[in-house]
């Protein structure tokens, strides 16, 4: 492959990343603007990264470094990699990836930029405004083994908006290893960048948490996290826990936690209720937001085709509807005894059409209906 590589931002992670791409037989060419990080490289200085200074000495004469922008003008792909600080609200700022974008594109206008450091939701859209071949390709790596991660990921995620860009900055990957690459719309590889750590975050909370418990009954926890790991479920976006076990059991947690003094679990569990609860009016303000009077729910059991309505958010959810005067039209022939014991004031159809004709607005309760279709308005969780 012929491809003329560049990188701005030779810091802790982009020069790791150069490393790399010229291992794989690119010819890189890096930007920084400082210039004791240039000088660095060039005198081969010692770095704490694992592996940067073998990669350094074996391949370091196929990288060309400098603060000078005019060095990427010839380039074909560039990935911008420098650093992102916090502001105040959280946010990041991209003031330096602005400016380093803005400085390439003076140069280059016609290059493909990947950009790499952690930005904002949001973020690739404002940027595309100043370079239009723009794509998001975030890493998923850690201080400590950085080269290892770039060359040995899980995944790797482009945000671009063509196919071609995206395939285009593929095929560098695939230079590198064998891993699955995908190629998606930019604000979904933002959602997906950030939102792998906010997970990976949620389960250190989690086994710390589990640790607090453990130590109040002189158990191990690392052989109780152990044993939970084994049995790790993706569930998709809908509506909140339910059913005969789950609320239940988080309940009998808190109760626990509370009684043991575990602070971390009776606050997780707490916010677990809230988040449940808020699940609830969420789709409630969403069915009232159309100004309808009608709504025809498909799907009232705590899943689908059970009879059971145990702490049933679509089951609540037609109870507060009615509280506040809706018309609600009910269609679940197997949890429909079960439901009218609870919501006297319903109507219950006998069939989706009926209850569809009926509704000016439609929710769809449980999954088994998430394909129905119709002019009027739906609100569906699980799509």
């Amino acid at each position: 492959m012929n491809m003329k590589v560049g990188v701005v931002g030779l810091g802790k992670l982009g020069l790791p990343l150069s490393l790399v791409l010229v291992k794989a037989g690119f010819g890189v060419h890096g930007v920084d603007v400082d210039e004791t990080k240039v000088q660095q490289i060039l005198n081969r200085e010692r770095f704490f990264e694992p592996h940067v200074n073998e990669y350094l000495e074996k391949y370091g004469d196929n990288l060309t470094v400098s603060t000078d922008y005019s060095l990427l003008e010839n380039c074909d792909v560039v990935t911008i990699i420098t650093q992102t600080p916090s502001l105040p609200n959280g946010k990041f700022d991209l003031k330096y990836v602005t400016s380093a974008l803005k400085q390439l594109h003076e140069v280059n206008p016609t290059c493909l930029v990947a950009i790499s450091s952690n930005i904002n939701i949001g973020s690739i859209d404002k940027l595309s405004t100043i370079h239009k071949r723009i794509c998001y390709n975030p890493e998923f790596v850690k201080q400590g083994s950085i080269i290892h991660d770039f060359e040995n990921p899980k995944y790797v995620v482009i945000g671009a908006y063509t196919k071609e860009d995206g395939e285009y900055l593929a095929k560098i990957w695939r230079k590198i290893h064998s891993k699955p690459i995908y190629v998606v719309k930019p604000i979904e590889a933002e959602i997906i960048k950030l939102c792998s750590n906010v997970s990976f975050a949620l389960g250190i909370t989690f086994a710390n948490m589990i640790g607090e418990l453990c130590e109040k009954y002189d158990v191990d926890s690392n052989r109780v996290l152990d044993i939970i790991y084994q049995d790790r479920r993706n569930y998709k976006a809908g509506l909140g826990f339910m059913g005969p076990c789950f609320p239940r059991d988080v309940n009998c947690f808190r109760a626990i936690c509370l009684e043991n003094s575990v602070g971390s679990g009776y606050k997780f569990a707490e916010l677990l209720n809230d988040l449940n609860d808020y699940t609830v009016q969420r789709y409630v303000q969403k069915i009232k937001s159309y100004n309808r009077k009608s709504v025809g729910i498909l799907g009232v059991a705590y899943k689908p085709n059970v009879p059971y309505i145990y702490d049933s958010q679509p089951l609540k959810i037609a109870e507060i509807l009615i509280r506040s005067g809706y018309q609600v039209y009910i269609y679940d022939p197997l949890a429909e005894e079960n439901a009218k014991q609870v919501l006297n004031d319903a109507h219950f159809c006998s069939s989706i059409s009926e209850c569809i004709d009926k509704a000016e607005v439609i929710f769809i309760g449980t999954a088994n209906y998430s394909n129905i279709k119709s002019k009027k308005p739906i609100v569906n969780p699980w799509k």
